[in-house]
């Protein structure tokens, strides 16, 4: 497949993210949730950077430039994108837990405040289980296809594992490695939590 032209590709993302919007794979889990995690960046990428998902780096925008600059300058290129594995951030909640209340769609308001508690919500950030991942991973696949990077860098074991093994690639080797998967060059990396100028460093065009 070509690459499309910006005009496409912001057709096919918007449509991408209203589908996203829409999804009802994890019906417990979008209750808390105000809305999904989008990628982020030039629409016609010559490096895409996937993370797991959002969490107190990838939220951080300093820390999320001082990254893509990062890579900007390995990559000798501004044309970066980023984007989630995960869409919706599982959390646990106690509240939700021990509430026998039943209320009908989201339990937060615009405002992030939980309507079970009457406060902001105070859910922890938790790891996705492999069925929410697996729920999401078909919308992280079609990104990919639509944006068709040069490469794309997988921060993280997690995210290595399933964007690989989705590609058909299952020799799948710890640390920095290169892999090829139509016309795309797959690159795994330590983890958003990990990466320094060090790590910038030893990844970069084959």
């Amino acid at each position: 497949m070509e690459r499309g032209t910006r005009e496409q590709n912001i057709k096919r993302i918007i449509y991408l993210e209203d589908r996203i919007n829409q999804c009802q794979r994890c019906p417990r889990l979008i209750k808390c949730m105000r809305k999904p995690s989008f990628g982020k960046g030039d629409l016609e990428p010559d490096v895409m950077m996937i993370f797991e998902s959002e969490n107190n780096i990838t939220t951080d925008m300093d820390q999320v430039i001082a990254m893509r600059d990062m890579i900007k300058e390995r990559f000798d290129t501004d044309r970066v994108y980023h984007s989630f594995l995960v869409r919706c951030q599982p959390k646990a909640c106690t509240a939700r837990e021990s509430s026998s209340c039943i209320i009908e769609g989201k339990y937060l308001d615009k405002d992030y405040v939980c309507l079970l508690t009457n406060q902001v919500c105070d859910g922890i950030p938790i790891k996705a289980s492999t069925t929410e991942i697996m729920n999401c991973l078909p919308f992280m696949l079609e990104e990919i296809n639509i944006l068709r990077p040069y490469y794309v860098i997988l921060f993280g074991e997690i995210v290595s594992s399933y964007i690989l093994k989705s590609c058909g690639v299952y020799d799948i080797h710890d640390g920095q490695r290169s892999y090829k998967y139509n016309g795309i060059t797959l690159i795994t990396t330590v983890d958003e939590m990990s990466f320094n100028a060090e790590a910038a460093a030893s990844i970069g065009p084959a």
